[in-house]
């Protein structure tokens, strides 16, 4: 039987620096999701996790993305760069990287604050809106948001 979650979240943010990020982004983050970064500033994974019967798993180098500038692998933005880019559009937003695709928070009506995967072998094609498209037809709902999400979440056996 699966555990209750071990996530630890990093600290929290001042609004200005949630406003900074929308601005690093480019576009505002959906409410429930502004708010859970402002109070967590991500979080840290013990252990690996995940939500029984999806096929993803999230662990210690494989978090939830914070503001964390000094530190890219871990950092919101530089995973609006490096994940979000090549695969989806400008509705979404990466949150995590985890084993088995990527974990997505929808920043645009309607559905915004919706936490989605996009499998990893949805992963496939070439950058654009016609693929990305494509590519978003294939994510997989998991929650209404990042607080149901993190209550669905579990410590994996």
């Amino acid at each position: 039987m699966a555990e209750v979650a071990d996530v630890r979240p990093y600290g929290r943010l001042d609004a200005s620096r949630v406003s900074m990020v929308e601005t690093g982004l480019g576009r505002p983050l959906p409410p429930v999701y502004r708010a859970w970064l402002g109070s967590t500033n991500g979080a840290y994974i013990v252990g690996e996790h995940g939500i029984p019967g999806c096929p993803f798993v999230l662990f210690e180098e494989r978090p939830l993305f914070g503001v964390h500038p000094h530190f890219r692998p871990f950092d919101l933005l530089a995973a609006d760069g490096l994940y979000r880019r090549p695969w989806l559009s400008t509705d979404y937003l990466v949150v995590a990287a985890p084993s088995g695709g990527l974990l997505v928070v929808r920043v645009a009506a309607p559905g915004a604050d919706t936490v989605l995967l996009l499998p990893e072998d949805a992963m496939t094609g070439q950058p654009g809106a016609a693929a990305d498209a494509v590519r978003e037809r294939h994510l997989v709902p998991l929650a209404d948001d990042v607080n149901d999400f993190g209550h669905q979440l579990r410590r994996l056996a």
